[in-house]
């Protein structure tokens, strides 16, 4: 009685599944951060034996970690070894937190899970780099070059697709451009010193999609194009000096607008009117430019027009002392010291 208990436990044990002997493990990214937004895992199997082919591998990854809920991964593969590498097709979420195992399932239908990876960070899958400045960003081009970068993707699941729309202050695309490279230069020209924001739209073969936005508007710095309404500092200054008998004025229009160009006194008493004046009889209708610069081929620096030599609208000289260059313009109005020491 006891040899057939003992021969009986023995062709139980000889017959008991060996599961406990199978081991599964999943090489995956190790970054955290991910890199990678669909990156590629390898499942490996330990353990099992040709009595147990063929295996199927299945990785799960979850925003979860019971996976019992945001699964965004159930890829299963059929192999006839004991490892295969998977690649999802589809890109993770941004910003979140996932966990991925792997499952080899015998012929038998033996499941065998690896242990739980996470919780991982994704990072975001699209970075706007230039022009990008949080506090604003110039470019000396027309066409500018828009660049940025793009989590990678398994070649299984295709290349990121791309529409990039540059956007100006009325809130107005100007301009559309569909490709699938990280670098896109402007078919044709912006407008020059005018605020612009640009947007990308990315998306896979698989339609995952995500969408990024500039932090902050560029402007094209256009030469003939100010970008700023501005009364710059008089020179020379003090004046006269041995060389020059006048002082230069220079400003900047941003945008077409009626100018005021007047002389004071520390009172705020017209001294001299500039514009209006003799050489500009009107306010109105200066266009956007720069004024006061000397014309091509001269070496004085300055436009006699917009030069002042010391004297009030009567012609007579003023008194030695500090007078006041006053600029009102598009909306500003500026103030700059001029010293006069007399002649």
């Amino acid at each position: 009685m006891a040899l057939a208990a003992f021969l009986l436990a023995a062709f139980l044990l000889a017959a008991a599944p060996v599961g406990a002997q199978r081991a599964v493990s999943v090489n995956g990214p190790t970054d955290n951060p991910l890199i990678d937004g669909i990156p590629a895992f390898t499942i490996v199997g330990s353990g099992f034996t040709a009595a147990d082919m063929p295996l199927r591998f299945t990785l799960q990854v979850s925003t979860n970690v019971t996976f019992a809920t945001g699964l965004l991964s159930d890829t299963t593969m059929l192999g006839t070894g004991t490892s295969q590498t998977i690649a999802p097709r589809r890109v993770f979420p941004e910003k979140s937190l996932v966990f991925w195992r792997g499952v080899v399932t015998t012929a038998a239908g033996l499941q065998v899970n690896s242990a739980i990876t996470g919780p991982r960070n994704t990072a975001a899958w699209l970075t706007l780099l230039s022009p990008n400045n949080p506090n604003g960003s110039t470019v000396t081009s027309k066409r500018p070059t828009f660049t940025w970068h793009s989590a990678r993707i398994d070649a299984s699941a295709g290349r990121w697709q791309y529409e990039l729309r540059v956007i100006d202050a009325h809130l107005q695309t100007v301009l559309v451009g569909r490709l699938d490279d990280t670098v896109y230069t402007s078919v044709r020209d912006l407008e020059g010193n005018t605020s612009y924001r640009w947007t990308l739209m990315a998306w896979t073969l698989a339609g995952d999609t995500t969408h990024a936005q500039s932090a902050a508007t560029f402007v094209v710095l256009d030469p003939a194009m100010p970008p700023a309404t501005i009364l710059f500092q008089n020179f020379p200054n003090p004046f006269p000096n041995e060389r020059v008998n006048a002082t230069c004025i220079w400003f900047d229009l941003r945008d077409a607008s009626p100018v005021e160009l007047q002389v004071l006194d520390l009172r705020g008493n017209l001294v001299r009117s500039m514009i209006p004046g003799p050489s500009f009889p009107s306010a109105t209708n200066f266009p956007a430019g720069r004024y006061g610069r000397a014309s091509e081929g001269s070496n004085s620096g300055c436009d006699p027009r917009l030069s002042w030599d010391g004297t009030d609208d009567a012609g007579r000289r003023v008194p030695t002392g500090v007078y006041l260059i006053r600029m009102r313009a598009g909306g500003v109005e500026s103030f700059r010291k001029a010293l006069y020491k007399g002649r």
